[in-house]
């Protein structure tokens, strides 16, 4: 094979990962933007936080029946295709966005269409290409380094919104955003999947024939317990992602700027120690009990948001990101981990799907009723209390789980060689 021929199959496996990377990075606007413009968007249409926090609460429940579907996609038809409609239908949402005029409009190009599009563009997706283009020596630390544009973006691009609020309208972001989505992700997957295709895995039909063994776990203790721990995971992301920006502007109204700078760094050291923790949870979960682990970080989680209940300084919002951030990603992680020891591989996919569909139940609850409660009080100190004791509930739930055995036969065992990753590399070598 002639060298240039070589060089550009290397060059586009790791044109996947800078794609990959990208694909992570921007969708992390999705949410980002609507959390910093939501008192603007509520004010806009007219009503009030509780029926505007619908629109936000019909997002996430959307998102967690939209993920098995992406899941389906990909399996099927491989990631490109899911990568593909993701940003088509981000576009299409943010045009949506930023030319709305009536809320139920608003409400379905983000409660549904913006949904779909977050989860067309998530770890699934991502995690499946990556899977098949890179070898193993490669895999686990290209699928770290993408997926941390997550936070990259949360450090990076929050400080940008909450600039831009200051002087840039709702409807011009979101058409400029409608842009960079066409621009930055559906072309450029267009592109590689014609150089590099990337198949669908039809083994993962045989798959459905554990769908009885799947329902026998749902009503054993362990899915419960499981579910009750990550509901409190799904209730406080529901939080941050709606209710804390609002609540933290409310409390700064008194500094200049409206506390612009304090919102702007508290969520870049939000997104910091997102990071620190995630590394931080990955290096010592072999090292403990990964159910006390696991309760160790929604004590933590708890008393952050008990802490932001009752305080209006601004370094205390800081050191609330401090410890928030610390365990942003390690409850996911922990969660999936058990998953994987306590059923397998086989059906690992499937029940985690389902927790993460409490996971969005919850995300629906707080994002609504949070709002509601804010409209009836005058502030947010029920909501963050409430959310608090859910936290509080998933201890107890993390804690009961400690008990579980790992069957050795559920123990994961390694996939086979990816033949496409594999056949570039021996080209280039």
């Amino acid at each position: 094979m002639p060298e240039s021929s070589k060089v550009n199959t290397a060059g586009v496996m790791w044109g996947v990962a800078l794609i990959g990377f990208i694909v992570m990075f921007l969708s992390s606007s999705i949410k980002g933007t609507y959390q910093i413009y939501f008192r603007d968007l509520a004010d806009f249409f007219g009503v009030g936080r509780g029926a505007f926090a619908l629109s936000g609460a019909l997002f996430g429940l959307s998102l967690g029946l939209f993920s098995p579907v992406a899941g389906a996609v990909c399996d099927r038809y491989g990631p490109y295709l899911c990568l593909l409609s993701g940003g088509a239908v981000a576009s299409l949402a943010f045009f949506l966005l930023g030319n709305a005029s009536e809320y139920g409009v608003f409400l379905f190009a983000y409660g549904v269409l913006a949904a779909y599009a977050l989860a067309a563009l998530s770890f699934v997706p991502v995690g499946i290409l990556i899977d098949r283009v890179f070898t193993r020596r490669h895999k686990g630390l290209i699928f770290a380094a993408v997926s941390n544009g997550v936070a990259i973006g949360f450090i990076v691009l929050s400080p940008l919104w909450v600039w831009l609020n200051n002087w840039m309208t709702w409807n011009s972001l979101s058409n400029y955003l409608a842009i960079a989505f066409a621009l930055l992700i559906t072309i450029p997957v267009l592109l590689v999947s014609r150089v590099f295709p990337v198949p669908g895995d039809t083994s993962a039909i045989e798959q459905n024939k554990n769908s009885d063994k799947v329902r026998a776990h749902l009503r054993k203790p362990l899915f419960l317990l499981l579910a009750m721990s990550f509901a409190g995971c799904g209730s406080s992301m529901a939080f941050i992602d709606i209710h804390l920006v609002p609540l933290v502007q409310e409390r700064t109204l008194s500094l200049g700027g409206g506390g612009t700078s304090t919102v702007a760094l508290m969520l870049s050291v939000l997104g910091l120690f997102e990071l620190v923790g995630a590394v931080v949870v990955g290096y010592i979960a072999g090292k403990l009990n990964v159910s006390r682990l696991l309760a160790i970080l929604y004590g933590a989680r708890a008393l952050s948001l008990g802490m932001l209940s009752v305080t209006h300084s601004p370094a205390l919002f800081i050191l609330f990101a401090v410890l928030f951030g610390l365990t942003y990603m390690g409850t996911v992680i922990l969660t999936s981990m058990i998953c994987l020891n306590c059923y397998g591989p086989k059906i690992k996919g499937k029940m985690f799907g389902l927790l993460f569909s409490v996971h969005q139940v919850a995300v629906f609850l707080t994002a609504w009723l949070g709002g509601f409660a804010r409209d009836v009080t005058g502030d947010y100190t029920l909501t963050t209390l409430a959310v608090t004791t859910v936290c509080l509930l998933s201890v107890f739930a993390a804690l009961s789980l400690k008990g579980i055995k790992t069957s050795q036969s559920n123990l994961a065992v390694e996939p086979e060689p990816n033949r496409i990753a594999e056949r570039a590399v021996t080209e280039n070598q």
